[in-house]
């Protein structure tokens, strides 16, 4: 299988990793924490148990912010067994484009840039020896769709909407397999407690334990394309 990007995948702002020979490469978790958010979203919002489990956990006094992801993604594999048939290997290789470009840290409530930086991204397609398991692909499609649906909601009316986001979201109904990799946002969480957001007790106690908005509000845009970072496909 290969991972494509549909739109530039970013690292971390340092830039890409690379080998003992100097050859940038992107390490296997990247890959594996875009999977596993997919699951846990799709998982929680399917499986009544598990949001039940996730809930009360989240509704806890003493919850440690440092283990939230952990725990959660604990509890999704204690159920559902084929997530350790997800095999990928700590270094994928990239064929592609490495560059240097500018990028914006947007807000999209506010509507404005509160940041801009310069770092690698990568264009073109990801390859390695991975095995991901065919029920990924409908946790994958729902987080994904999901995703663009909140930033576009944030958004409302602002062009990005119709120039940008209804199509990506049109195509993407087409991908075998689509994930949000990298970084995308600066968001402590990314997406891992998206599904909460609409349960209002959850929503609160969270901005009150962990201080900050649980939606990926503020998500990294590249002016010159007019793009949000990260959006890749799966397929074979």
């Amino acid at each position: 299988m290969i991972v494509y990007t549909w739109t530039p995948l970013i690292f971390a702002r340092k830039g890409f990793p690379r080998d003992e020979q100097g050859v940038p490469f992107l390490p296997g978790n990247v890959l594996k924490e875009g999977i596993e958010s997919a699951l846990v979203y799709y998982y929680i919002k399917k499986d009544k148990e598990i949001e039940s489990k996730v809930k009360a956990y989240l509704l806890r006094k003493h919850l440690n912010p440092e283990a939230v992801i952990g725990d959660v993604k604990r509890i999704i594999a204690e159920k559902y067994s084929f997530v350790k048939e997800i095999v990928i290997p700590e270094r994928l290789s990239l064929d592609g484009e490495i560059k240097e470009v500018e990028v914006e840290v947007f807000d999209l409530k506010k509507w404005e840039e509160v940041e801009s930086f310069r770092t690698e991204v990568f264009v073109g397609s990801v390859g390695g020896d991975f095995s991901i398991p065919e029920k990924v692909k409908p946790a994958a499609h729902s987080f994904c769709e999901a995703l663009a649906r909140m930033e576009m909601s944030m958004l409302k009316d602002h062009p990005l909407v119709e120039k940008f986001y209804q199509p990506l979201l049109n195509d993407m109904k087409r991908w075998e397999i689509p994930l949000r990799l990298g970084m995308w946002t600066e968001v402590r969480y990314r997406g891992y407690l998206l599904f909460f957001w609409r349960i209002k007790e959850v929503r609160e106690r969270l901005m009150e334990t962990l201080k900050m908005d649980i939606r990926p509000k503020r998500v990294l845009f590249f002016p010159r394309e007019r793009q949000t970072a990260g959006w890749c496909e799966i397929k074979p």
